[in-house]
């Protein structure tokens, strides 16, 4: 019985320890907020740009059109030491993508030939999706005469050389193409 109580209690704290975590993201919204956040290995991250000197905002993106001239989505986030990136290859309307495939990304690639997810430490190599460690992104509104993009996102992502996996839950976002 003793057991069981211990186990119960656990249980518990781990449910209230997540949804304290979550409590600490924006709202999923839809208005060109710039907003940005998730849940990175179960912390809730937001962005807060580079400060200092760098001049780097916390939140970057929106729709851009390609060399193709197809439209893809963009969006970034940016915080003192990490950031986050989410590509949309030739995409616009609402529905869910994947991130399951192998690319090329930056400073590889200057477009990539598909979509991919990326989380960045800084002066630390990239953690990407690919076609073993994936991610969906659900793009809930999109209007390309507002310019406003929104959506949530979940995925795992790889680094490469340490075999090391980042876990990124209950994402969110909210841009205005400016």
């Amino acid at each position: 019985m003793r057991h069981i109580l211990i186990a119960v209690s656990i249980a518990l704290l781990l449910i209230t320890s997540c949804k304290k975590e979550k409590d600490k993201l924006p709202s999923a919204t839809a208005t060109g907020a710039n907003t940005f956040g998730c849940l990175v290995n179960g912390k809730a991250w937001v962005p807060s740009g580079r400060g200092g000197f760098s001049g780097v905002n916390p939140t970057s993106g929106g729709f851009f059109v390609e060399v193709d001239n197809t439209i893809s989505i963009y969006v970034r986030a940016y915080a003192e030491n990490d950031e986050i990136t989410i590509y949309l290859k030739n995409t616009t309307p609402v529905g869910t993508y994947y991130l399951n495939r192998n690319t090329t990304i930056r400073p590889y690639a200057i477009l990539p030939e598909a979509s991919y997810g990326m989380y960045k430490l800084l002066y630390d190599s990239e953690y990407t999706t690919d076609s073993i460690h994936t991610g969906t992104v659900n793009i809930t509104h999109s209007d390309l005469n507002a310019g406003i993009v929104s959506g949530t996102f979940e995925m795992q992502v790889y680094q490469t050389h340490t075999g090391k996996i980042i876990n990124i839950t209950d994402g969110r976002f909210d841009y205005k193409t400016h």
